[in-house]
């Protein structure tokens, strides 16, 4: 049944008037330095640390800033109709798990891991950074298996083999969420339904588009998530016969056509990052326009979690590219937020 949400949208509403607007990010990415960035941020109300502005320091304030945001609506939401934001927080959860899996996987540094993630109930700031020091995958599984994490039981079968494989640990934790999530959204109404198989339909196409090259049909088996709209099995399966990324971007623009992320697939994206943030924005126009429709529907507070989001990645590019002295233009060209 579909819970009432009225009263977390108003606050959803409210919390997305809080978020920087494109002007405010360009503002930002002119700054001359960090300091000059620093002040601006602090202008903007991000909690900045007493200290010297670093990369480091201000991307604190940053996932503090959208702590507190996300704090402010899961209060609202400490009821049975709890469900519905969970779908939403567990997202930024896998994403989360998965940069600091592979994160582990490659040795880098915890700062480095912690680039971009959105601190929620489930994992706050102190456990992202407990998960980014871990040594190993493994590690990481086992500390989210001690917190009691959701999305930590499911990966144990595939960290406790002789030689645990980064691979089937992230198929597993896509698993994982997706069965949860399908589970859960009908009680958030079929906007939360028809967000869950957007992303659904995505992390697909990332499995697509990183693993075509091996042109082995067992990986449809192996990676395919149920649960999405767009992107079927045997289309997947196809996918995996093409022999270039470009032939397998044009089948998926083919595939999305009339979709909420069509936009995303027509665009003129090179690289992975760069399809990744045109089909944020995709969702996030899809939700301006699910408000329109039906504003008592989930979409207000799906569309403050994932905007939330792309002003966190973002700020994360601005950040990093005021430190390397940047052209403001070129900083402005890669933000997310539209």
């Amino acid at each position: 049944m579909r819970r009432y949400l009225g009263d977390i949208n108003a606050r959803a509403r409210g919390l997305r008037t809080r978020l920087l607007s494109r002007a405010d990010l360009e503002r930002c990415a002119r700054a001359p330095n960090l300091m000059v960035l620093q002040r601006e941020l602090a202008g903007f109300g991000f909690p900045i640390a007493d200290g010297p502005a670093t990369p480091s320091a201000l991307e604190l304030a940053v996932r503090r800033r959208a702590a507190g945001l996300m704090h402010v609506l899961e209060r609202w939401c400490a009821d049975e109709r709890h469900a519905a934001l969970a779908v939403v927080l567990e997202d930024e959860d896998r994403r989360s798990i998965q940069a600091i899996l592979r994160g582990a996987e490659q040795g880098i540094s915890s700062d480095v891991r912690m680039a971009g993630l959105v601190p929620t109930a489930t994992l706050p700031e102190r456990a992202l950074s407990t998960l980014t020091k871990q040594p190993t995958v493994v590690d990481v599984v086992r500390m989210l298996v001690l917190w009691n994490h959701p999305l930590g039981a499911p990966l144990v079968p595939a960290a406790s083999g002789p030689r645990p494989s980064l691979f089937e640990i992230d198929v597993a934790l896509q698993r994982a969420f997706a069965a949860r999530a399908v589970a859960r959204a009908r009680e958030g109404g079929p906007q939360l339904v028809e967000y869950v198989e957007q992303v659904i339909d995505l992390m697909n196409v990332w499995s697509a588009l990183l693993h075509f090259v091996e042109r082995d049909q067992a990986l449809v088996d192996l990676t395919f998530i149920e649960g999405g709209r767009w992107l079927s099995r045997e289309l997947f399966a196809q996918l995996m016969g093409l022999e270039t990324r470009e032939a397998v971007r044009k089948r998926l623009g083919r595939a999305f056509r009339g979709s909420p992320l069509a936009v995303a697939f027509s665009s003129e994206a090179e690289s992975l990052v760069e399809l990744e943030s045109a089909a944020l924005r995709a969702q996030i126009e899809w939700q301006n326009k699910a408000v329109r429709l039906d504003p008592s529907g989930a979409a207000p507070l799906v569309g403050f979690a994932i905007e939330l989001r792309a002003e966190v990645q973002s700020l994360r590019g601005i950040i990093w590219g005021v430190a390397l002295r940047a052209p403001a233009a070129l900083i402005q060209t890669e933000m997310v937020v539209a």
